[in-house]
């Protein structure tokens, strides 16, 4: 039986912050460029100077029309205002979360992040076909099926097009790194960062999430008002914030496509802290997709790229550990490839980093120089 379809209600988003902000420069890739060869060259430099600088760029002209994408504002700020109650059925089990499957609410009060931080997960190449998602969603679950299979199909596509011509490789070696249906782990998620109290303000110096890298191959965010995210400038050593762009797509090199280019295209660090004061007691609410290779593609270098072996990036990273995207991810759980880059954190008692919560791995200098002058200046 189809589930009662009811009217969302209609989320005004905040309004974007009035504070002075030292904002990163991103470069912009315009989608509208792709189809005709010309440009879709010039788009291709860009994309190689974006991931080989600061890591983080932004998209438009993706095919996202306004209206759709407000409709996914809608749903999300509707499922992250759920009771922690209502959202108790929706939970991902302990079993699944123990198998690295991330389907619905984060467990709450679970390892790895405070209980500010929540989020509701979907898989996209989900084995239960029946899923059980929250009431205001389910008469929606087509709209937002079609959303995340138009970024994997439209904007991820050309991504890895685009990767293909940087690296001066067949278009079909890198579209068979990310065969669909072949990926259990890639997801589109709802999210949303509830204001912290003065003592949680406290115990983690104002960070909903410290400073990190992303698991997967991107990570693409749908631009939303509430400044919070921040990228660690290579050159200065600082973090910088991301400045929203309405409708834009924002998107971040993770550790996986490192290790398919051998450290020329960097996963960025990058953390989520508290809003500017006149945004800081907003729920900031969030759309974002994570793209991850097939399950069993070898973490290795693309070592037949000529421009990887021109460079001197056709070696693994860490030879001591190859792994398929599966064994990486489950790895990756337990603290593998997880510098610490909060620089400036207390050495007390006081300062309380759930983040590293359940690792097995010990911190590790990271597999590549972020420093200043580490950026590749070719090509």
């Amino acid at each position: 039986m189809a589930a009662s379809r009811v009217q969302v209600p209609k989320w005004v988003q905040p309004q974007t912050s009035k504070e002075k902000l030292d904002y990163i420069e991103l470069a912009n890739l315009d989608l509208s460029k792709f189809d005709d060869p010309t440009t879709r060259k010039e788009l291709a430099k860009e994309f190689f100077t974006a991931l080989t600088t600061t890591g983080f760029f932004t998209i438009t002209n993706h095919g996202i029309s306004k209206v759709d994408w407000d409709q996914q504002m809608d749903l999300a700020h509707e499922v992250m205002t759920m009771s922690p109650e209502e959202k108790k059925p929706y939970e991902v089990s302990c079993e699944d979360d123990s198998k690295g499957i991330y389907c619905g609410f984060k467990i709450a009060g679970g390892p790895g992040y405070h209980r500010a931080v929540d989020w509701f997960n979907m898989l996209l190449n989900d084995k239960v076909a029946d899923r059980k998602v929250p009431p205001a969603l389910a008469p929606y679950m087509s709209e937002t099926r079609k959303i995340m299979h138009h970024v994997r199909d439209f904007v991820q596509h050309k991504l890895l097009i685009l990767l293909a011509m940087s690296l001066e490789l067949p278009e079909e070696d890198v579209l068979a790194t990310h065969k669909r249906g072949e990926c259990s782990s890639e997801y589109y998620r709802f999210s949303g960062y509830s204001p912290l109290t003065k003592e949680e303000k406290v115990k983690s110096r104002g960070l909903f999430m410290p400073g990190h890298a992303d698991w997967g191959t991107f990570s693409i965010l749908f631009s939303q008002t509430i400044a919070a995210l921040q990228v660690l400038d290579y050159e200065t050593g600082t973090f910088k914030w991301v400045e929203h762009v309405p409708y834009a797509l924002i998107v971040n090199v993770g550790q996986g496509l490192e290790l398919l280019t051998g450290g020329l295209y960097k996963a960025t660090i990058h953390r989520v802290v508290t809003p500017p004061k006149d945004q800081e007691q907003e729920l900031r609410v969030g759309l974002f997709y994570f793209s991850r290779p097939n399950d069993d593609y070898m973490m290795l270098p693309m070592a037949s790229s000529p421009v990887l072996k021109r460079l001197g990036f056709d070696n693994p990273l860490d030879p001591e550990h190859i792994f398929n995207a599966t064994e990486f991810l489950e790895a990756k759980k337990h603290g593998y490839m997880k510098p610490d880059f909060d620089v400036d954190k207390p050495k007390d008692a006081t300062h309380v980093d759930d983040f590293r919560s359940g690792d097995r791995y010990g911190i590790a200098k990271p597999l590549v120089s972020y420093g200043p002058g580490s950026g590749i200046k070719v090509q």
